[in-house]
């Protein structure tokens, strides 16, 4: 072999097995992976290269202490926590040879701790047959920029190693009730050239109030390319899971067939979002004793016992043959809350009445409607007082009449 093919040969060789790092302080990225497709171009033709960042920061945070001496206290020692973040500010394809179509990112983002992100560039083959080294260049806001060369080959019969590519399909429910547990499907492709061996996948909920109820780790020996595996993982959460998108981490780590091990990072967001539950709290009456005439203040109590908010909740009453207000708006109860609902009727007739209690409500599920039987009784008009004023009446009429009849006779009798 000619010279100038073994340098060819050998540049090929470490730009493969050395990795592309950010020469600078925490946090920094590398090209953790990366594939070409197809793998050999033909002249002309259309290909991509997708190259995976990733932060190589482990912990979410870096804490530094600083020691000051203040006078007439002493040394003082100060602690900062501080993001162990890396933004990225644009990533860009530099031909070298090819023309690129698609081939630039900008505001990217921030990449959290082990985290990746995946870019795909749009490239068209020269007429000339060889192998091409276009660059990735990547800026990272605190950071030497990141060059990072891929070798592409158009038609050329050097052959560039065959390496695996990873990619994690994922799937969760819709939306996820605090409380409740759901499933999170994984399906672990290898869409590269090589077999991926050793593949590990380690799957980390954000927040401990999501917790897994099956291993969260499993071990893959052997992934050839184009064959993938499916995993199903449960987990369970609590009531005081936050609402919204709480995330998931994913970790895939993996070895191509020389030896190297490559480690990719994703997340999945799962939605919780809250369920409204609304029952009758308590049923009271003012007064307490009806009876027939009286003016009511009728006092339900709607209470909240799910864990989403209750919106634009409207009470009805039906089936009560009372005067007055049958309906009652309440607006939003949030969750272990309650509200009441007041009706103002009049009770103008006798009896046990059976009613129904009608609530609407809506929430992030949409609308929803409830019922409750219950019950009135109303008394007839209580004449007792009147009668015992008349029996009152009646017995000092007859004591006074028995009085006057024996003085009367005593009277009489000292008369003769």
């Amino acid at each position: 072999m000619r010279s100038w093919e073994l340098c060819v040969a050998a540049l090929i060789f470490m730009l493969l097995v050395l990795p592309g790092i950010v020469t600078a302080d925490q946090p920094s990225v590398i090209v953790s992976n990366y594939t070409v497709t197809p793998a050999v171009v033909q002249p002309g033709d259309l290909g991509t290269i997708t190259v995976v960042l990733t932060n190589t920061a482990t912990a979410a945070t870096r804490t530094e202490a600083a020691a000051e001496t203040v006078p007439g206290q002493g040394q003082t020692t100060t602690t900062t926590n501080t993001q162990i973040n890396a933004v990225i500010e644009d990533a860009t394809l530099k031909g070298d040879g090819i023309e690129v179509l698609t081939g630039s990112y900008g505001r990217i983002g921030a990449l959290g701790p082990g985290q990746s992100a995946r870019l795909t560039f749009l490239f068209r083959a020269p007429a000339e047959d060889g192998i091409y080294f276009p660059e990735v260049w990547v800026r990272v806001a605190g950071a030497t920029s990141l060059k990072y060369p891929v070798p592409v080959n158009v038609n050329s019969g050097y052959a560039i190693i065959k390496k695996p590519a990873i990619r994690i399909e994922r799937s969760v429910p819709e939306s996820v009730i605090p409380g409740q547990p759901f499933n999170l499907t994984l399906v672990v492709a290898n869409d590269g050239q090589a077999a991926a061996n050793d593949v590990t996948v380690n799957v980390n909920a954000s927040t401990s109030s999501i917790t897994a109820a099956t291993p969260q780790t499993f071990y893959i020996p052997r992934l050839a390319p184009g064959e993938e595996a499916a995993r199903e993982m449960r987990f369970l959460t609590d009531t005081g899971t936050a609402l919204g998108l709480q995330p998931i981490l994913i970790t895939v780590a993996y070895q191509n067939n020389d030896g190297n091990l490559f480690r990719e990072v994703s997340t999945v967001g799962v939605p919780i979002q809250g369920k409204a539950e609304l029952g009758v709290a308590s049923v009271s009456t003012d007064p307490t004793r009806i009876t027939v005439g009286d003016p009511i203040d009728l006092i339900i109590r709607v209470e909240n016992s799910g864990t989403g908010d209750a919106n634009s909740v409207r009470a009805t009453i039906d089936g009560l043959p009372l005067q007055g207000g049958k309906e009652a708006f309440m607006g939003t109860i949030e969750p272990n809350n309650d509200a009441p609902a007041v009706f103002t009727l009049t009770a103008d007739e006798a009896g046990t009445f059976d009613y129904t209690l009608l609530i609407t409500y809506t929430d992030d599920f949409g609308t929803h409607t409830m019922e409750e039987r219950l019950q009135m009784a109303v008394a007839d008009s209580d004449d007792t007082l009147l009668l015992i004023a008349a029996a009152a009446i009646v017995i000092v009429a007859a004591v006074v009449a028995v009085w006057w009849w024996r003085r009367r006779r005593r009277e009489e009798e000292e008369m003769e």
